[in-house]
């Protein structure tokens, strides 16, 4: 590497040089606070602030903080803290902060890459992008966002040959708010491309493979919720969720679809059922189950759901011994147990897989549907008994939440894929514009179409664990700072 250049955007941000921050207490409008509860608000500049424990309360003094006259009167501008204090308090509450590109060195023997490397610490190559007059510029993956509008639950499957496939749960729009019209069909959408994906590209193709109307003499929903494509030994597979009743919207458990033929927007669908179990007296599917996910590990195919125990919803885990069969007994994976996950319910859900240096990760969303719905993380080694609940090691605070800054709120129930050109993991998930709130009036998060499916870089921090930036945030915080020198 002969020259590198510092970004002024990431001025922004924590330097290694810099060894005090920020620290605030904020009212907020959704919950009178208990006693000794504080929603905490970090800032390495008294500009850009960010809500540890993804917004919700966290109890002081503690170990790390004790609670002095600017928190008790909630001094706007905060009080200083030590930046070991604010790490000790991000290991317990988290980092919510965007992942930006920090510096940009010129390669040696190079001219079509540059490489960068991250606020979080992360390096990597990156393609130069000349215009016609010659200046490079920084490649910047730059989605539509969202990538789907009205599609909650986002789920984008890349194949062997390189095509994408997208399913969510289908919202109306045309009849916000009105549950008769939502959640009635699974529709297909495949491209060449991610970027062909989009709405506006003119260049996919969709197809209605499940449908259902409405139920009952009151004309409820059937609730058709997540659909997910997989190829799993050789055929193509659709698991969604859909209530067993003709009556009742709630009464709902997975199933699946089994393509025909080869070809999956062309052949047809056939309905497998509800997803079964051959464990005599498991509890698997016995009651509210919901947000399935497969994956494939060591020759062996897991089903990953949720499903609800005395009105909390936890997540489980079982080996299939075919793509509509599970084989071994219900393992619990994760039980909601924080503050971050009881908002509104005890919610676990939306639970998804993706693999990386030796280890594997497993996102799940929490809480209730409202703009402090959230994601956490479980990991595991790859060499570990995955069905073995000790093998996994769950995170005490929320990876994914609200953005104020960015104008996205309850992001959440994600899939994982790779970009077109292969070098990048992707993350697909869902968010509002509308910061909305349970207990709003007669406000139902569930049945409003606001949910738009978007796509956020995964960051790859130097210990191997994933950081998923914050919702809608960008490469750069300015386009121009992407451009580099003419010499470059």
């Amino acid at each position: 590497m002969k020259q590198s250049i510092t970004l002024p955007m990431a001025d922004k941000f924590y330097h290694d040089q810099q060894d005090s921050a920020y620290i605030r207490s904020v009212n907020v409008s959704w919950e009178i606070p208990e006693e000794n509860h504080y929603y905490l608000e970090y800032s390495y500049n008294r500009k850009d602030w960010y809500a540890l424990n993804g917004g919700f309360s966290i109890i002081l003094p503690c170990e790390e903080l004790p609670v002095s006259d600017a928190l008790a009167n909630q001094d706007p501008n905060g009080e200083k803290i030590a930046v070991s204090g604010l790490f000790s308090l991000q290991n317990k509450y988290g980092k919510p902060e965007p992942v930006c590109i920090q510096s940009v060195s010129k390669m040696d023997d190079s001219s079509a890459t540059v490489q960068v490397t991250y606020t979080n610490r992360m390096k990597e190559l990156r393609r130069i992008i000349r215009s016609e007059d010659g200046i490079g510029h920084i490649q910047d993956n730059d989605y539509a966002a969202p990538i789907i509008s009205h599609r909650a639950d986002p789920y984008i499957y890349k194949h062997t040959d390189g095509k994408y496939y997208f399913l969510g749960s289908h919202t109306d729009a045309g009849h916000n708010l009105n549950g008769t019209y939502q959640y009635l069909y699974i529709i297909l959408r495949s491209a060449d491309t991610l970027e062909d994906l989009t709405d506006n590209s003119g260049r996919y193709t969709e197809k209605i493979i499940y449908e259902r109307k409405p139920i009952g003499p009151d004309r409820v929903s059937p609730h058709i919720w997540a659909p997910e494509i997989h190829y799993i030994q050789g055929g193509w597979y659709v698991y969604y969720t859909t209530t067993v009743s003709d009556h009742s919207s709630w009464r709902i458990r997975p199933h699946c679809l089994a393509c025909t033929g080869d070809d999956p927007m062309t052949d047809p669908w056939i309905s497998k059922g509800p997803i079964q179990t051959t464990v005599e007296n498991d509890i698997a599917f016995t009651d509210f189950s919901l947000d399935h996910t497969f994956f494939h590990h060591n020759d062996t195919d897991y089903f990953v759901w949720a499903q609800k125990t005395n009105n909390i919803s936890d997540i489980f885990i079982a080996k299939l011994s075919n793509p509509w069969t599970i084989c071994t007994p219900s393992v619990l994976l994760t039980h909601p147990e924080y503050n971050w996950e009881l908002h509104g319910f005890a919610v676990n859900e939306g639970p998804a897989v993706i693999k990386h240096d030796g280890r594997i990760f497993l996102t799940f969303s929490a809480s209730g549907t409202d703009a402090l719905y959230n994601m956490g993380l479980l990991y595991a080694s790859e060499d570990s008994d995955l069905l073995d609940s000790s093998s996994w090691t769950k995170l005490p605070y929320p990876v994914f939440q609200s953005s104020r800054a960015t104008g996205f709120f309850g992001p959440g129930h994600n899939s994982f894929t790779r970009s077109t050109d292969d070098t990048e993991d992707l993350m697909v998930y869902h968010a509002r514009q509308e910061e909305r709130y349970l207990g709003e009036g007669d406000y139902q998060p569930l049945y409003d179409a606001g949910r738009n499916a978007y796509i956020g870089k995964v960051f790859w921090d130097e210990n191997g664990m994933p950081d998923f930036s914050v919702p809608g945030a960008s490469l750069a915080m300015r386009k121009e700072d992407l451009i580099l020198p003419e010499s470059w």
